[in-house]
């Protein structure tokens, strides 16, 4: 599936385009996809399989988590989430088949707001996985700790060792499967539904008066309370946003098959979670549950089912658990790389493995900050939930309330309409209360955000380009790079390198260079008419091909079909005008260097570009080429935009 990008950083000269349509931007590469088309194969069973893995986890360590926060009252909390949690799994099979791209937060938010909103959300998403990967990872090694008991001391250790274990077969190459996925989710829903069943069948009258009282125990509760029980037990239901990134993988009709899997989902995690939030909360002894909340549901196993039980339930928990670190590797450095495919990350991170040709920077970011975090924290679970739940539900506010824009601009603002409103209502109380209550969570969160949006901002603006390629060593490599390319160029016929034009320069003298990228006729004609006003018979036309990854394979590349396209029509354009254009060809690693490179090469005192009334991504393209070139060109060159 062909991949949709930003153009970002080339020179701009297309001329008149449409205003953006609301409901049809260009938007950033899903996260989750990969650039080899993806056959459409997910069936609905599968889309159940691939998310139940990730959602599913959460009730092996949500349970013993919100007791620690609100005590006796966990159970009720979750169950009371489930009215925002049903209304919400809706809008995000919606979000699938609106999407089928795939992007998530990302193209929801891009689409109902801005790019730079979708930008946001796709940092959000980020911190989602990172403590996914870190909360998943701790809780799995606790489980596993049940049969090796020696693992209880060195959980920090085993956790780091674990990830470095997983960002490595990542590097590798190894890819989870749907349908290693599917059996493993049957496997989990079984052996809950084992621990559900041998629990109502051998428990007695006094335990079922245990457990009604711990639902009844909300009519002494406040509203406050209320709230920040509310809001945490939203970690129960993390891992619903996974299925909107399914979208690019889904069988079509995607409508139905995101429907279907959906009410798989949803009919899953009603029949399992709230129950085993229920019963391990009301039936496992005090002195357990405080001093070993990492284990409810292997505990509760234990104490109804015996050590069979247990042991099911610590080996499916502990793999799923693992499994789903994994799965927020993956999906993390697949952000990387839509952010920086959007322009809107350093390119390094793009940089792929010569061996195994897996983005092996972008694992070790993606694998390295959830290792600070459990260091950080030493693995401390209701910590990490805490963080975990600020990514979470802001993720969860920007996809619902994309939707809602999206659904208002369709006009499409019947009942449904409104209980989506609602819903993101519920969901955004529930993130603001948890940035009030849990402010050091809320510090951390925000600034991973911010460090974000401020690298984004910096990396558009081609600044890390311009601090690398800056570098002696990598200068001269740049400009051998680029020397190669040019030759390539050179075999074309009616194509001339930026080398080839500085020796045509003595015989051709011009004042003018046109930056062109698309066809644009009206730039063409006021280049020569400018050209024309101070009696020149020349002009230079000039096509920058981006190649950030300049240093990524050896092999020649040949140049684009879009520039030479562009350059022959401008040449035509010219030429029945009766005037002399030379289309100029070069490669570099930034539009705008390469722009103030040739003007300085040809020794014009005026560069022009196109423009056009467009929306917020021209206007990130043309803070990135135009404020490059402010910076780059002679003081004695002018730069025109003509529109």
């Amino acid at each position: 599936m062909a991949r949709q990008q930003f153009p970002v950083g080339s020179a701009s000269g297309n001329g008149e385009e449409a205003d953006r349509a609301p409901l049809s931007p260009t938007v950033p590469p899903s996260p989750r996809r990969s650039s080899e088309p993806q056959p459409r194969q997910l069936s609905p069973l599968l889309v159940w399989a691939v998310v139940f893995c990730d959602i599913g986890t959460s009730v092996y360590y949500v349970p013993g988590i919100l007791h620690s926060q609100v005590g006796a009252l966990a159970p009720l909390f979750i169950i009371a989430t489930v009215i925002g949690f049903v209304p919400l799994a809706v809008k995000y099979q919606e979000i699938c088949w609106r999407n089928p791209e795939g992007g998530g937060v990302v193209s929801v938010a891009t689409k109902a707001f801005t790019p730079r909103w979708g930008v946001f959300g796709g940092f959000l998403i980020l911190v989602s996985y990172f403590f996914t990967i870190a909360i998943s990872s701790v809780s799995g090694l606790h489980y596993l700790a049940t049969i090796f008991p020696p693992l209880r001391t060195y959980i920090v250790t085993s956790t780091v060792g674990a990830l470095i274990f997983l960002a490595t077969i990542n590097i590798i190459g190894i890819r989870e499967s749907a349908l290693l996925s599917l059996t493993m989710a049957v496997a989990a829903l079984l052996v809950d539904l084992v621990v559900i069943g041998v629990t109502v069948v051998s428990i007695g009258p006094p335990e079922w008066e245990t457990i009604l009282r711990h639902v009844t125990l909300g009519q002494e509760v406040s509203w406050y309370t209320f709230l920040v029980g509310f809001a945490g037990a939203w970690l129960a239901f993390s891992g619903l946003e996974s299925i909107s990134q399914l979208s690019p993988a889904m069988r079509a009709p995607i409508k139905s098959t995101a429907r279907n899997g959906m009410i798989l989902v949803v009919v899953s995690i009603l029949c399992t979670s709230p129950l085993l939030s229920l019963f391990s909360v009301a039936l496992l002894p005090d002195p357990l549950k405080v001093q070993e909340p990492e284990r409810f549901i292997s505990h509760l196993g234990a104490m109804w089912g015996g050590v069979p039980v247990e042991l099911a339930v610590v080996g499916t928990a502990s793999v799923l658990l693992l499994f789903a670190a994994n799965t927020g590797i993956i999906g993390a450095y697949h952000v990387f790389l839509a952010l920086a495919s959007g322009g809107f990350f350093p390119q390094a991170i793009t940089w792929r493995n010569r061996r195994f040709g897996t983005p092996h920077l972008a694992i070790g970011v993606a694998t390295f900050i959830p290792i600070a975090v459990v260091i950080a924290t030493q693995a401390h679970l209701e910590v990490l939930a805490d963080l975990y739940v600020f990514g979470l539900l802001g993720a969860f506010v920007m996809s619902s309330a994309g939707l809602d824009m999206i659904r208002w601009r369709l006009r499409q603002r019947h009942v449904g309409f409104w209980i989506g409103v609602l819903t993101t209502g519920m969901v955004a109380v529930a993130w603001a209360v948890n940035i009030v209550e849990k402010f050091h969570a809320t510090i951390f969160g925000g600034a991973l955000v911010a460090v974000g949006m401020l690298i984004s901002v910096t990396a558009q603006q081609g600044r890390f380009a311009d601090l690398f390629y800056g570098i002696p060593l990598v200068a001269r490599l740049t400009s051998r790079r680029i020397l190669e390319a040019e030759r390539e160029a050179e075999e074309i016929p009616h194509l001339v390198s930026l080398s080839e034009a500085s020796e045509l320069l003595p015989l051709y003298p011009s004042r003018t260079l046109v930056a062109v990228r698309g066809r644009n006729l009206r730039l063409i004609d006021e280049a020569i008419a400018r050209e024309k006003g101070w009696g020149g018979n020349v002009i230079y036309a000039l096509y920058v091909e981006e190649r950030p990854g300049l240093f990524v394979g050896t092999e020649a590349q040949q140049p684009d079909e879009e520039g030479i396209i562009t350059l022959r029509f401008a040449a035509k354009a010219a030429q029945r005008q009766g005037f002399e254009l030379i289309p100029v060809w070069t490669v570099s690693y930034n539009a705008a260097e390469a722009i103030a490179r040739a003007a300085e090469i040809l020794e014009v005192d005026t560069v022009m570009m196109g423009v056009s009334r467009r929306s917020a991504i021209y206007h990130l393209l043309r803070g990135h080429v135009v404020n490059g070139l402010t910076r780059r060109l002679p003081p004695s060159c002018h730069l025109l935009l003509f529109n």
